[in-house]
């Protein structure tokens, strides 16, 4: 890119004080359920969300990849899972509006995106989980707009949220081609949020239902075309699972930072426990992966910005083996603390939070029929 289109040389070395931030707080936010904002707000002032946007726009005009490197610097210094989910969530907010909103859109939510304020993006309905074909929430026409039914189910940053992208349908397009996304303010008659979720893990990233009765909106609310969503949406959920790799590999840095730590300084029958090869073996997996997991998000976004038609395959792997990379080195991290490890808040909520990488973003086993469907649809090689 050229010089003249970036305000600024993003310098990636700041936001590491955002993941120390992050990981002071850590253990009393998750014993809260509640987001760091003190953090949240310190990642908005570096610039965190400029770095992909448009100077026209009031960014810093970078790339991408650019924004997802300073994501990999907070995740490999703020121990956090839950942190990192809710800013996940928000980047695919931003890339929505940036990739494929109008310019009176942009101008209308992304200054308020980039000070900080944040966005959702809910698709999830009871009705389907995964399976947004059967997604309910509908949009009937009336004179200037629409009026939005439905309820959305674990949303991801809708107790703290003020925006964001609520995927419906317009019934009157037909079945095969009537969903639609709407960007929309949810400070708005008719937006109610249900009661925050006291989940397992990932407890500093807040979720709840939200639920939407006679909500009025208009063509400007609407993202792309009516019933133009799907695709979208499919390449929104591929960028926003790649990342699911980077974030692994960040916590993962971490988790084997303190656990060769540990194996250096504890004592087993005469020896440090870092002697033994069954440890070597736990230690050496963990940085492994970590180098597999970071990899796998950088390749699966070079195939995106390509346009390769195996791009969801990789991304779909990213965000599999982040989630199964992550597990395992969490087991290793508690195993190689032992009973401290299991009394200790700060091991043990590695593994919690593990848990939920599974199915945040579309369960492992759903990731694997993505994987499945994208090789029939690629034909059955000999």
């Amino acid at each position: 890119m050229p010089s003249s289109n970036r305000a600024a040389v993003i310098d990636r070395s700041v936001f590491k004080r955002v993941g120390q931030a992050v990981a002071e707080g850590a253990l009393q936010h998750d014993r809260d359920a509640t987001l760091d904002w003190r953090s949240w707000q310190l990642m908005a002032d570096l610039g965190m969300w400029k770095i992909p946007v448009s100077v026209e726009h009031g960014g810093l005009g970078g790339t991408w990849i650019e924004c997802v490197e300073c994501l990999d610097v907070v995740a490999r210094e703020c121990r956090d899972l839950g942190f990192l989910i809710t800013v996940l969530g928000h980047i695919g907010s931003l890339r929505l509006l940036c990739g494929y909103g109008t310019a009176q859109q942009i101008q209308r939510w992304v200054p308020r995106l980039l000070k900080g304020e944040i966005a959702v993006t809910a698709m999830t309905e009871s009705s389907g989980g995964s399976d947004l074909s059967r997604m309910q929430m509908s949009a009937v026409r009336q004179e200037g707009g629409y009026r939005l039914n439905g309820r959305k189910k674990h949303i991801t940053n809708a107790p703290v949220a003020t925006m964001g992208m609520l995927a419906g349908r317009i019934p009157d397009l037909g079945l095969k081609k009537d969903i639609t996304l709407f960007f929309m303010d949810l400070k708005v008659p008719g937006v109610s949020v249900g009661a925050k979720e006291s989940n397992l893990g990932i407890r500093t990233s807040p979720t709840a239902d939200l639920e939407l009765s006679n909500v009025v909106v208009d063509e400007g609310n609407i993202i792309g075309a009516p019933g133009a969503g799907l695709g979208i949406l499919y390449e929104i959920i591929s960028f926003e699972r790649a990342l699911y790799g980077v974030i692994a590999a960040g916590l993962i840095d971490g988790m084997t930072d303190t656990a060769l730590a540990r194996s250096l300084e504890r004592q087993a029958f005469g020896r440090q426990i870092a002697a033994y090869q069954y440890i070597q073996g736990r230690l050496t997996e963990m940085k492994m992966s970590s180098l597999i997991c970071r990899n796998l998000t950088y390749v699966a976004l070079e195939h995106l910005a390509e346009g390769d038609p195996e791009t969801s395959i990789l991304c779909s792997t990213a965000k599999y083996q982040g989630a199964e990379y992550l597990t395992k080195a969490a087991e290793s991290l508690m195993q190689i603390h032992g009973h401290g490890g299991y009394s200790d808040p700060a091991v043990s909520k590695y593994l919690r939070d593990a848990a939920g990488m599974k199915i945040a973003g579309g369960t492992n086993d759903i990731q694997r029929v993505n994987i499945f469907n994208q090789m029939l649809k690629g034909g059955v090689r000999p």
